[in-house]
C-alpha cells in the first residue's frame, strides 16, 4: 500500500466510486424531474377543461355536487390527483380530499401565477395541502364570474405519498442493466488506470531501488541514514536524496581534511627528513675533507652519520607501516596469549633505557595467566610506541608505569607517565594521521606513532583513549578482548 502506483489506484477507485454515486443521484433526480415535467405537461389542461365544463361556483357559493363530480372524473384520469377549490387569496375553501388529511389551509400564489403566465416553464412545483414536507406538480385554472376572479381550481398531480421514480426504477430491469453497465465501465477504467499508473511509475521505482542499493553499499560511517517513514517512492526518494547530500557533504569534508593532513605530512616529513639528511651529508663531507684526521675523530663522525641514517630509516619504516595499515594490507593474525608476560617482556626491554634517562619504570600486572585474543606482533608494536613516547617526554626523576586491570570480557592496559603532558587544545587531534603536537611527538617526530597505535586498535575493534594534563602527566589506555568458548573454538579450527 506504500507504493505510489497503488496509492494512485486507490485514489482513482475512490474517485470513481464518488463519480458513480454522483451519476446515480443525478440520474435519479433527472428522471424525477423529467417525470414531473411530463406529467404536468400532459395534465396541465385538466383544471382548465373542468372549469369550462362544470360550474364550480354558483352565486358566490361552492357547487359541491359539481366539485364531487370533478373529483370523480379526476380520479378516473389520474388516481393520485387531488382537487382543491381556492379563493383568490389561495385559501382552501373546499376539497374532495378527506378533511383529516388536510394539513394546509392555504397555498402560495407565486407558483400559480408562474404556471398561468409562463407555460414554457415546466415543471412548476406548488404547495401540497395534504403534505407539509414537500411540493408537487399541479394543474390550476382561474374561476371567473362575470369577468371577476372568484377563485382557483387547484389540482395536485400525484398528491398521494408514493415511492420516488428512482426507487421504482431501481427494481426495473433497465435500471439494473444500466447500473451493471456503469459498474463494468468504472471497473474497466480502474484496471486501465492501475496499469497506466504502474507503467508511468516504473522508472521512479527503479530509481528508488538504485538509490537503496547505493545506500546499502556505503559503509555505516559514511552517512547517518534516515529512518524511512511511511510513504511512497517520492517520500523514500526525498529521504534518500537527503542522505546522499549528507554523505556527499561528509565526503567533501573528509577530502578537505585529508588534503590538509597531506599538506601537513609533506611539511613535517620534508622537515624531519631534511634534518638527518643534512647531518648525514655534513659528516660525510667532513670525512672526505679530513681523510688524515685521527681515528677517534673519524669514528665519532661515522657513529653520528650512522645514527642519522638509522633515524632516517625509522622515519621511512614508520611511513611505510602506516601506509600498509591504512591500505588494509595488514590483517591481524589473532591468537591467544598471556598479556602479562608480553607487557613484562616489553618493560624489561625498555628498563635499561629508562634508567639511563634517570626514570623509574614499574609494572603492575596480573600474573594469574590472564589471556587475551589479539595479534601478538601488533600489540607489541602498540605497547612499544606508548612506552617510547612516555620515556621521551618524562623528565629525569619521573616515573613510568605499565599496568593492567582484568574485567569479565576485556583487559585494560594503561601506560602512565609523569611527563610534561599535552595542552588541552591538542588532545582532540593526537590520534589523527600526520598530526604532530608541538609538545608531544612520537619517536619519528612526524605524528605517526599514535596514529599507528590508533589504526592497530581499530583493526582489533578495540578502543584507545588518552588522558593528559599539562605538567602532570599522560595516561594512554587501550582494551583487548578476553577469549570466550566460541573464540577459542574458532582459533582451534583455524589452527
Amino acid at each position: 500500500m506504500k507504493a505510489l502506483h497503488v496509492r494512485l489506484t486507490v485514489a482513482l477507485a475512490a474517485l470513481l466510486v464518488v463519480l458513480a454515486f454522483g451519476l446515480l443521484l443525478l440520474m435519479s433526480r433527472t428522471s424525477d424531474r423529467y417525470a414531473d415535467e411530463l406529467r404536468q405537461r400532459l395534465d396541465s389542461g385538466i383544471a382548465m377543461y373542468v372549469v369550462r365544463e362544470l360550474p364550480l361556483m354558483k352565486g358566490g357559493a361552492v357547487n359541491e355536487a359539481a366539485l364531487r363530480e370533478l373529483g370523480n372524473r379526476a380520479m378516473t384520469v389520474n388516481p393520485s390527483a387531488e382537487v382543491y377549490l381556492l379563493d383568490p387569496q389561495g385559501s382552501v375553501i373546499s376539497t374532495v380530499v378527506q378533511h383529516d388529511r388536510l394539513l394546509r389551509q392555504a397555498v402560495r400564489l407565486e407558483p400559480i401565477r408562474t404556471f398561468l403566465n409562463s407555460p414554457e416553464k415546466r415543471p412548476v412545483y406548488g404547495d401540497d395541502p395534504a403534505n407539509l414536507a414537500g411540493q408537487r406538480v399541479f394543474s390550476v385554472a382561474p374561476i371567473l364570474n362575470d369577468g371577476r376572479l372568484s377563485g382557483y381550481l387547484y389540482v395536485v398531480l400525484g398528491g398521494l405519498p408514493e415511492r420516488s421514480i428512482a426507487t421504482r426504477l431501481w427494481g426495473s430491469y433497465v435500471m439494473r442493466a444500466s447500473t451493471l453497465a456503469l459498474a463494468l465501465v468504472l471497473l474497466t477504467a480502474l484496471l486501465a488506470g492501475a496499469g497506466l499508473f504502474s507503467v508511468l511509475t516504473r522508472r521512479l521505482r527503479a530509481l528508488d531501488r538504485s538509490l537503496d542499493q547505493w545506500s546499502m553499499s556505503l559503509p555505516a560511517t559514511a552517512y547517518a541514514s534516515s529512518p524511512l517513514a511511511d510513504g511512497d517512492e517520492i517520500n523514500a526518494l526525498t529521504l534518500r536524496f537527503h542522505d546522499m547530500s549528507q554523505a556527499i557533504e561528509r565526503q567533501i569534508h573528509e577530502l578537505k581534511a585529508t588534503d590538509e593532513l597531506r599538506r601537513e605530512l609533506i611539511m613535517n616529513v620534508s622537515h624531519d627528513l631534511r634534518t638527518p639528511l643534512a647531518v648525514l651529508r655534513g659528516y660525510i663531507e667532513t670525512l672526505l675533507l679530513k681523510r688524515e684526521a685521527p681515528a677517534e675523530e673519524l669514528q665519532s663522525h661515522l657513529s653520528t652519520a650512522l645514527r642519522q641514517a638509522d633515524l632516517l630509516g625509522r622515519l621511512i619504516d614508520s611511513l611505510f607501516e602506516l601506509a600498509k595499515l591504512e591500505s588494509g594490507a595488514i590483517a591481524p593474525r589473532m591468537e591467544s596469549f598471556s598479556i602479562a608476560e608480553l607487557l613484562q617482556d616489553i618493560a624489561m626491554r625498555f628498563r635499561l633505557r629508562a634508567e639511563k634517562q634517570g626514570l623509574e619504570l614499574h609494572t603492575l600486572l596480573d600474573t594469574s595467566g590472564v589471556l587475551v585474543i589479539a595479534d601478538l606482533g601488533l600489540i607489541e608494536r602498540v605497547v612499544g610506541n606508548l612506552l617510547e613516547n612516555a620515556i621521551r617526554h618524562t623528565p629525569r626523576g619521573g616515573r613510568v608505569r605499565v599496568e593492567m586491570s582484568v574485567e569479565p570480557a576485556i583487559v585494560r592496559v594503561r601506560v602512565i607517565d609523569t611527563g610534561q603532558g599535552i595542552d588541552p587544545e591538542h588532545l582532540p587531534r593526537v590520534f589523527e594521521r600526520f598530526y604532530r603536537a608541538p609538545d608531544f611527538a612520537d619517536r619519528s617526530r612526524t605524528g605517526l606513532g599514535l596514529a599507528i597505535v590508533k589504526r592497530i586498535m581499530d583493526l582489533h575493534i578495540q578502543c584507545v583513549t588518552l588522558l593528559s594534563q599539562k605538567d602532570v602527566g599522560t595516561t594512554v589506555e587501550f582494551t583487548l578482548a578476553r577469549p570466550t568458548d566460541s573464540s577459542v573454538t574458532a582459533l582451534a579450527r583455524s589452527a
